[in-house]
């Protein structure tokens, strides 16, 4: 065989490998579509109040989660008071806390009257207050319910 017959039948076993493939009787399997971004769904979660004239901490990272129905929780949120919004002293802000905490069937920890230790069913949410800026913050980051061992 020649330099040139030899040439010309690597070039078409070329060719037909990279036909074969197009011709075959089964189709391909689809892409998954992308996960949906789901690490982040405060609404599932009615009985955490969220301040009127605060927001979320755009340089924090912000986590609420809710499976298996509601049984397993994960709230951790800091938010900041909005920077047009009249200053709140942080006691103030815990007050209002309390009173819509309590509402939604919280009850204060015991031996804890700072306000910044709540109980409901086995779970447990512990709030933070400071200040950003000049502005008034609040974290609240729930506690899952304890496991129970054997």
């Amino acid at each position: 065989m020649t330099v040139r017959v030899m040439a010309h039948v690597v070039v078409m076993a070329m060719a037909a490998l990279l036909v074969m493939p197009a011709c075959s009787d089964s189709e391909r399997a689809a892409a998954p579509p992308p996960a949906a971004a789901s690490s982040f769904s405060p609404e599932q979660f009615p009985d955490i109040p969220i301040p009127r004239g605060y927001v979320f901490s755009p340089d924090q990272d912000q986590l609420a989660v809710s499976l298996a129905g509601g049984t397993v929780r994960r709230f951790e949120v800091t938010l900041e008071q909005r920077q047009a919004a009249e200053p709140q002293p942080a006691d103030s802000l815990l007050r209002e806390m309390q009173r819509e905490l309590t509402a939604l069937g919280w009850l204060l920890a015991p031996n804890r009257e700072d306000l910044l230790e709540w109980w409901k069913g086995q779970e447990r949410l512990v709030l933070e207050t400071g200040r950003t800026g000049g502005r008034t913050t609040i974290r609240l980051r729930l506690r899952p319910a304890s496991l129970v061992g054997p």
